[in-house]
């Protein structure tokens, strides 16, 4: 499948959201002592391989400054373990139907569940 830089960017942003989601939710358990000062990180999965390999790159040469102020901002996530980006096959996305049409295959495969 070749990915578009333009899809990429959006992946991208939507990891950029979902880290700001995941950095909210932990300070929030933190503050309120639902958990430990020792949490784990908070494991984001992506299913898009280029998207990680943007986002655990440690040099972003892109012109545009909105997508390198987001690079950082990933990356100092996944430094401060914060949150961990691990690969999902869009086939094992069980949040996959939601984003795409239904075909009769998804449907039965969701029945089991």
């Amino acid at each position: 499948m070749c990915i578009t830089h333009s899809t990429m960017k959006s992946e991208f942003v939507a990891l950029v959201e979902a880290g700001k989601v995941a950095k909210w939710l932990r300070d929030f358990l933190l503050e309120i002592s639902l958990t430990s000062k020792s949490m784990n990180s908070i494991s984001i999965l992506c299913n898009s391989q280029a998207t990680l390999a943007l986002a655990y790159s440690k040099i972003y040469n892109e012109k545009s400054r909105l997508i390198s102020l987001r690079h950082y901002y990933v990356r100092k996530l996944i430094k401060s373990v914060i949150i961990s980006l691990t690969f999902m096959k869009t086939i094992e996305n069980l949040a996959d139907p939601f984003t795409k049409h239904l075909t009769r295959e998804v449907v039965k495969s969701t029945e089991a569940l």
